[in-house]
C-alpha cells in the first residue's frame, strides 16, 4: 500500500477512535471524522463511503496482515519467520495486532459499534478456528462440528473482551495461553 494511502487511513482511523470516544458510534458522522482528522471530504470518499466502511476497514486491516503469507518484522513483534500453520504463533500474532490498535479497539468495544466489530472478528478468525479443530489442536467434544466451531470462536472472543476490559494488562502470549487452556 502506498505511503500516502497508509497515512490517510491512519489519520481517519485515529479520528474515528477520538470521535467514537466523544460521541459514540450512533451519533458519529462522517463530518465528525473529517473535522477530527483534517482529511478532505474528497479524500475520505476516495477511501470510504460511510463510517461503517471505516469500521469494516479497521477490522480487515488487523486481520488481513496476520493471515498474509508475507509477514515482516514489525515494531512491536516479529513473526516473520513463523509458519502461518503454527497456530500458537498465529493466535499470538493476532493478539499483538489487537494490542497495537489498543486505543482504537478499546473505543470500539466501548461503543455501539462493538457488536459489528466482534461480528467481523468472528468471521475473520473462523478459518483459523476451523484449522485448529481439523488439525486436532482443540479437544474434540461429542458435539456437532458447527457447535464446536462456535464454542472455540466464542472462547477467542471472550479472551479478547477480557483482555481489553483489563486494559491489556497481560501479554499477548499470556492471553494466547488462556485461549488454549480453554480448549
Amino acid at each position: 500500500m502506498d505511503k500516502r494511502v497508509k497515512k490517510t487511513r491512519s489519520l481517519i482511523y485515529q479520528a474515528f477512535a477520538v470521535v467514537l470516544k466523544k460521541k459514540g458510534y450512533d451519533k458519529m458522522t462522517v463530518e465528525d471524522i473529517l473535522q477530527e482528522s483534517g482529511v478532505s471530504r474528497s479524500t475520505f470518499y476516495t477511501h470510504f463511503r460511510t463510517k461503517e466502511d471505516v469500521l469494516d476497514s479497521i477490522s480487515a486491516n488487523i486481520f488481513e496482515h496476520v493471515f498474509s503469507h508475507s509477514l515482516t518484522v514489525e515494531e512491536t513483534h516479529d513473526f516473520s519467520k513463523s509458519s502461518i500453520f503454527d497456530y500458537s504463533h498465529l493466535i499470538t500474532h493476532i493478539f499483538y495486532h489487537l494490542h497495537d490498535e489498543k486505543e482504537l479497539i478499546t473505543a470500539i468495544l466501548g461503543s455501539s459499534s462493538r457488536n459489528a466489530f466482534l461480528h467481523d472478528m468472528r468471521e475473520s478468525v473462523m478459518p483459523i478456528i476451523e484449522r485448529l479443530i481439523l488439525d486436532r489442536h482443540v479437544k474434540h467434544l461429542d458435539v456437532p462440528d458447527a457447535l464446536l466451531k462456535n464454542k472455540v470462536c466464542e472462547d477467542f472472543i471472550l479472551c479478547v473482551i477480557y483482555w481489553f476490559e483489563t486494559d491489556c494488562a497481560e501479554s499477548p502470549e499470556k492471553i494466547k495461553d488462556y485461549f488454549f487452556s480453554m480448549q
